[in-house]
């Protein structure tokens, strides 16, 4: 996470110097008056309906292949939120393992193996807040677009992370009963 959090940093820090030696950051720069250049407009506009279409299209897909109705039945649902996040916290290793959580333990790293496929339709908002910004060239949209697809980030690396422990932790108890997502 400090290795995230630095590329961050540097990623943040060469943005300004480029948008300062552009002349975007100037005060009396086109940016901060909203009129952006005619090319930002029709790649907004492809942005932004290219966004609507993986919206759309994602939903369906996740609908069409069960995902959405295996996990809406799913046992994990019935915790308090507090709760499931001990169960995750014991599939990825940060806590030591409850006896009386074993038989859960499947369940839940089954769902975190699955849980970036319910990324897609967040990648389809991120295309549709950087259409906006583009559309829009003014710098509120810019930050909103910049925080909503630098936040998506964060989360969708700490998803493929917690994926990936799941596995391990299903590879190390392949000999134990599994809980299947659909009972």
């Amino acid at each position: 996470m400090a290795a995230l959090t630095v590329v961050g940093a540097v990623i943040v820090v060469m943005l300004i110097v480029v948008f300062d030696a552009t002349g975007v950051l100037a005060e009396d720069s086109p940016f901060w008056r909203g009129d952006g250049p005619d090319w930002a407009g029709t790649v907004g506009i492809v942005c932004y309906l290219t966004g609507l279409a993986c919206i759309g299209g994602a939903f369906w897909w996740l609908v069409r292949n069960g995902y959405y109705q295996r996990y809406a039945r799913t046992r994990q649902w019935a915790k308090s939120w507090s709760r499931s996040r001990h169960l995750v916290r014991q599939v990825r290793g940060t806590v030591a393992r409850r006896d009386e959580d074993r038989p859960l333990l499947p369940l839940v790293a089954e769902y975190l193996i699955d849980q970036p496929t319910f990324l897609l339709p967040l990648y389809g908002v991120a295309l549709l807040q950087i259409g906006q910004m583009l559309t829009r060239w003014a710098p509120g949209f810019t930050l909103i677009a910049v925080l909503f697809v630098g936040v998506l980030t964060v989360g969708a690396l700490r998803s493929f992370q917690s994926a990936r422990r799941a596995r391990v932790f299903l590879a190390e108890h392949a000999g134990g009963e599994t809980l299947r997502v659909d009972r």
